[in-house]
């Protein structure tokens, strides 16, 4: 099988005030990104992982973060990483799609 490339949106609600805490700790597990973190206590978070599993790995480490909540797999896109280092081009008018 070809090497994939998996991205995630992950949605993490944390307890009241630990917003900038917990996006401090996610900020630093590999592959993850705080995208955005509201007054209300949820985050925003994108990951890349080489699987389905690792990012199933990596929100059960989101959820064992002291402030966390929950945290919730919103979004998943798989794809080879061949195919994800491919060009596309950037055409303003699709044919077809107006």
């Amino acid at each position: 099988m070809a090497p994939e490339i998996h991205i995630a949106g992950v949605l993490v609600l944390v307890a009241p005030g630990r917003g900038p805490a917990v996006a401090g700790a996610l900020s630093r597990l590999p592959g993850v990104e705080v995208r955005a973190v509201t007054q209300a206590g949820k985050l925003v978070v994108v990951c890349e992982c080489t699987s389905g599993k690792e990012v199933l790995g990596l929100i059960g480490q989101m959820r064992e973060l002291a402030g966390v909540l929950d945290a919730a797999l919103v979004y998943q896109h798989a794809e080879s990483s061949a195919a994800m280092q491919e060009e596309i081009d950037d055409e303003t008018d699709t044919p077809g799609i107006h």
